[in-house]
């Protein structure tokens, strides 16, 4: 745990910052607190915490003074300068003897303070020391899979380090989904095949090793008879973390267009065949029909009457289908803010996202994600 201690000679801002903050969610613990720069000198000595928390204006041994005393004898400890206005030359001071910064107590921003934290718990306890939250590398992963630019790689780096040896070894890598139909845990139906991440709220990635693929595929078919919704794709083999991920995207890739257009793609012509993966692969992009046509090699009038013939709507009605799909899912599966999600899906105003939403579907996309999550069961347990 790291230790903190608070130094502010304002009771109700010193008790109310100790208070108010989930500092376990950082790995920390407020160790104790002082009223002025002298005691806090002393507290310091006394607990040895790696981050102070001071006021710059305080009686009998201001913050800069204290922080120059700190830094003194234990130059590695964070230090977070607290000011008003009337500090800012004092707070440059600060940063100038190796404060990490300093927050305005005027204007104070819970956001911008629990940054703070984040970065002295990334930058005090070694990588080899800190846990991995499955739910928040869960979340991540979805989001990476979703084509978002995240800290996932890193992640699975460390999750590697950690735990996942066999990585560096041949493996292939299993796609299950449909699995929230039955009353199942995926531990008790694979009880001894804990390599595996999960997508959404129905399917999971399984990564077996080359020599283990036999008992995986016989206990597999074996859940399948109590399992019958139960689908897969297997890819590989793949060796490496590089690997891993084109394995887990070309996999995902694949189950997405299967979902959304089951066996019909493969009776479109090749044109329209292109067309829709050109632009299923990446809906941030709005590309029009003449785009896409000349990208296929057909004129636009051409490519819309084939288009319409082949899948049964107009080019611009099944984009926006397929916007609308994408856009419910990442409301239901993942965290990302409103206006993210738009961009995904190739809308760059939120507003009018939210607008185009709620007219498609007849709810605005918090309601949407709040009616989902209230509705949505998870009969299988994650588990890393």
């Amino acid at each position: 745990m790291i230790k903190v201690i608070v130094i502010d000679d304002e009771y109700i801002v010193r008790k109310g910052l100790i208070a108010t903050i989930n500092w376990q969610k950082f790995n920390m613990e407020v160790v104790g607190d002082a009223a002025n720069g002298q005691k806090g000198w002393e507290l310091f000595l006394e607990k040895a915490p790696e981050v102070v928390i001071t006021d710059i204006v305080m009686p009998e041994l201001n913050g800069i003074e204290l922080s120059r005393k700190i830094k003194q004898v234990a130059p590695d400890t964070k230090i977070l300068l607290l000011s008003c206005h009337r500090d800012f030359e004092y707070a440059q001071e600060g940063i100038r003897l190796g404060a990490s910064g300093y927050i305005l107590k005027t204007a104070f921003d819970d956001e911008e303070f629990e940054e703070y934290l984040k970065r002295f718990n990334e930058e005090l306890i070694p990588l080899e020391e800190k846990p991995l939250d499955f739910a928040s590398l869960t979340k991540e992963f979805y989001e990476w899979l979703c084509g978002f630019e995240n800290s996932f790689a890193d992640l699975l780096k460390e999750k590697c380090q950690k735990e996942w040896d066999w990585i560096e070894k041949p493996f292939y890598i299993y796609h299950l989904n449909h699995l929230n139909q039955g009353d199942f845990q995926l531990d008790t139906l694979f009880p001894n095949f804990t390599a595996r991440m999960i997508c959404g709220h129905d399917q999971c990635f399984m990564f077996i090793p080359e020599d283990h693929i036999g008992p995986f595929e016989q206990i597999l078919f074996g859940v399948k008879n109590k399992l019958s919704t139960l689908q897969w794709n297997v890819s590989g083999p793949y060796k490496g973390t590089g690997e891993w991920m084109k394995g887990v995207q070309f996999l995902y890739s694949k189950f997405k267009i299967e979902q959304k257009f089951k066996g019909d793609l493969v009776n479109w012509p090749a044109p329209i065949q292109n067309a829709v993966r050109l632009i299923s692969n990446d809906l941030s992009k709005s590309f029009s029909s003449v785009d896409v046509a000349h990208e296929v090699g057909l004129s636009r009038s051409h490519f819309s009457t084939l288009f319409k013939k082949s899948v049964g709507e107009s080019f611009y009605a099944f984009t926006e289908k397929l916007r609308l799909g994408a856009a419910s899912e990442l409301l239901e599966a993942s965290s990302l803010t409103l206006q993210e999600i738009a961009e995904k899906v190739g809308i760059q105003d939120g507003k009018y996202f939210s607008k185009w939403f709620k007219k498609c579907t007849g709810q605005t996309p918090s309601d949407y994600r709040q009616t989902k999550r209230r509705i949505k069961q998870d009969n299988f347990a994650p588990h890393s």
